[in-house]
């Protein structure tokens, strides 16, 4: 049975009225009036013991006692404390204890208008204290969520359904101005191997280690290559920390499986340290609350652990995650998460939705499903050309150090079935708006249970991205995965983003870079994508401008998939050098004829599209075909091939043109091993 409603100014409406400090603290009497002495010692000063049922009339909280701090008192848990709902007014403050360890279990929503202080980054709850907030008693199936948006009335503007509290969906909220400010012993959230461990190998140096402890839980990452199979989705390893010498880390246990490591090459994995002392979490990994961030409420986590948050169920609930930004616009610019370890629960680590400026920074998400990360707007109102894209999309952020580790595919209803399939998987959807994107960031194990045909590490997906100018991808990485490395699904001819820098994409299930939709101007400089279960690079998308598609890059093969819309300008692959590990450099999947033979000699036509490409300063390593070019549907088709390299057709000039057999262009012949028209140039 539910008790009644505890609020620290007492249970009569008159007491609302008067001085704070005259009744907050009473005796035994929920209605007595003490003086302002009287009130301070019961308090010790102006902060009152959450345990002592003197600061609630007399009654000691249990499971059915739901609680109000008003304006003006700070109550500190410092003890084993238990609720059924808290509010905190606005002006009020729920701090943790700075001396001894302490749990508060909440069996309803905790909803904060005013402060919740578990610590800030100048006032850190110190070593040796843990400071917990435990959810328990609810179900994952019993979640509402928000329905998202309908059209607005003109049709090009999606327009949210506000975010309402919501007494079933259990968890921790803030709201109106609210402020969840915790921060635990600064601890580093994950780092490099730069020496591995392994069977036998209880040792391993990561590249900071800063703040790690004896007892911390660590994950290290899969780094096997794909010629073990498909091995890696398992190859995750869980121990204890047993020492610490500055970055090199002893386990308890020894890992199961090999994680490589090392300080200036690629294949290497990665190792998350899980705990802290500041915790928000579920009770068990059974059922899972979650943290909601609305209106003009605040979020500033630092050195924190949530553990088991983010509710599913089939197809659901909408708009939940482990941690959301729910529509704040630039309310949300004060927040901040930084060194946080976010693990274990069920849908997504970190979901902004139309809120922006948040700094999301060295932070480690580690098993749940997806997406991880993700900057988030929903289009469904308006379609892929809303109007108010690029003010509602997330920007000012920019993902930052942060890792998304064993990421599966959400319940979607299939016919009936409830399956673990996703159409647009991520570990990262971080293309939102202006000043967004993402930086030093690894994505591994993405699409580790489920399925789905265009699971990625980082996904430029359509909703969530107001196209910006100001873009940043650099110095990312997607391993171990069983989608594609990146997954771009833009249309956009406007927008000149900065080349994507210094990328790599090793031993994923599909393509390195899987790269549509119709059009865009996107260019990726620097890039390493080897040993991926199909081609390095497919493309789809057509160039929006004669700026080069790539440049730098080490690869093993490039497949033209087929477009859709016919291409005013070549699609340009610089400085490219091929591996050897495939047998074929450059191919294309489609080899069907026209449907209609008379138009494949009409290089505009729509129907029978034709694929232009050139290639400058192209390398092949020995014994591997350089070109395929095969059948192509519009016999005008061109591969245009300047700086050419081979040992194996050192016969070869330098410069010439590829077109399909019987395009007989003048100057040429006939070449068999690329089963082309070759024009020398």
């Amino acid at each position: 049975m539910r008790g009644r409603r505890l609020a620290l100014t007492g249970l009569t409406i008159a007491l609302l009225v008067m001085p704070f400090a005259l009744v907050a603290c009473g005796g035994d009497d929920p209605g007595a009036i003490k003086d302002p002495p009287s009130i301070a010692a019961a308090c010790e000063g102006d902060a009152c013991s959450f345990c002592d049922p003197k600061v609630w009339g007399g009654v000691t909280p249990d499971a059915t006692t739901d609680l109000v701090i008003p304006d003006g008192m700070t109550v500190v848990v410092d003890c084993a404390a238990e609720a059924h709902t808290l509010r905190v007014e606005a002006g009020g403050t729920l701090a943790a204890s700075r001396k001894v360890s302490a749990t508060l279990t909440m069996h309803g929503n905790l909803v904060v208008a005013g402060t919740v202080d578990y610590g800030t980054p100048e006032g850190r709850i110190p070593a040796g204290v843990t400071a917990e907030i435990i959810f328990t008693g609810m179900k994952d199936e019993g979640y509402q969520g928000t329905p998202s948006v309908e059209a607005g009335d003109d049709g090009s503007t999606s327009v949210e359904t506000p975010i309402q509290i919501v007494d079933g969906d259990i968890g921790l909220w803030v709201a109106g101005s609210g402020r969840l400010l915790a921060a635990g012993q600064e601890k580093r959230a994950w780092g490099r191997l730069t020496d591995g461990a392994g069977p036998a190998d209880l040792t391993f140096t990561v590249d900071d280690a800063s703040g790690w402890q004896v007892g911390d839980r660590v994950t290290l990452t899969p780094t096997v290559p794909r010629s073990a199979g498909e091995t890696w989705a398992s190859q995750f390893d869980e121990a204890k920390i047993a020492a610490v010498e500055g970055n090199t880390v002893t386990l308890e246990a020894e890992p199961s499986y090999a994680h490589d490591g090392c300080s200036d090459c690629m294949r290497r994995g990665e190792a998350a340290n899980l705990t802290r002392n500041v915790v928000i979490r579920s009770a068990d990994d059974t059922s899972h609350a979650h943290i909601m961030v609305l209106e003009q409420g605040i979020a500033q986590l630092d050195s924190v652990e949530l553990r088991w948050l983010g509710p599913e169920k089939c197809g659901g609930p909408a708009r939940r995650a482990a941690l959301y930004f729910g529509a704040q616009k630039e309310a949300s610019d004060p927040s901040f998460v930084r060194h946080a370890a976010i693990w274990g629960g069920q849908k997504g680590f970190v979901v902004i939705e139309k809120s922006h400026g948040i700094e999301v920074s060295d932070v480690a998400g580690y098993d749940a499903y997806g997406p991880g990360f993700s900057m988030f707007y929903d289009t469904n109102g308006c379609g892929t050309r809303c109007a108010d894209r690029a003010e509602s999309a997330p920007h000012g952020i920019v993902f930052d150090h942060v890792l998304a580790a064993k990421v599966g595919a959400a319940k979607r209803d299939e016919e009936g079935a409830c399956l673990r399939i996703e159409h647009r998987l991520a570990g990262f959807e971080h293309s939102g708006g202006e000043g967004s994107g993402a930086r030093d960031c690894v994505a591994v194990g993405i699409g580790w249970e489920g399925s789905g045909s265009d699971v990625a590490g980082f996904g430029w997906t359509e909703g969530g991205s107001g196209r910006p100018d100001d873009f940043t991808f650099t110095g990312n990485v997607t391993h171990n995965s069983g989608g594609h490395g990146a997954m771009v699904w833009h249309n956009d001819d406007e927008h000149i983003q900065a080349p994507y820098t210094n990328n790599e994409f090793w031993s994923n299930g599909g393509y390195g870079i899987h790269w549509g939709a119709y059009g865009n101007p996107f260019e990726f400089d620097g890039v390493t994508i080897v040993d991926n279960g199909l081609d390095s690079v497919a493309i789809k998308a057509i160039p929006a401008t004669d700026r080069p598609r790539m440049v730098d890059v080490t690869l093993e093969s490039v497949t033209i998939l087929s477009y859709v819309f016919v291409q005013t300008i070549p699609a340009t692959f610089r400085n490219l050098t091929f591996t050897g590990t495939r047998p074929v450099g450059v191919s294309r999947t489609f080899q069907e004829a026209c449907p209609d033979a008379a138009k494949d000699d009409d290089p505009n036509d729509p129907d029978c599209i034709r694929d232009w490409l050139r290639f400058e300063n192209i390398s092949f390593a020995a014994g591997m075909k350089p070109f395929d070019f095969g059948n192509a549907p519009n016999k005008h088709s061109v591969w245009e091939i300047r700086g050419f390299s081979s040992p194996d057709h050192a016969m070869l000039p330098a410069d010439f043109d590829l077109y399909r057999a019987d395009n007989e262009v003048p100057g040429g012949s006939y070449y068999e091993p690329f089963d082309a028209w070759l024009v020398p140039r």
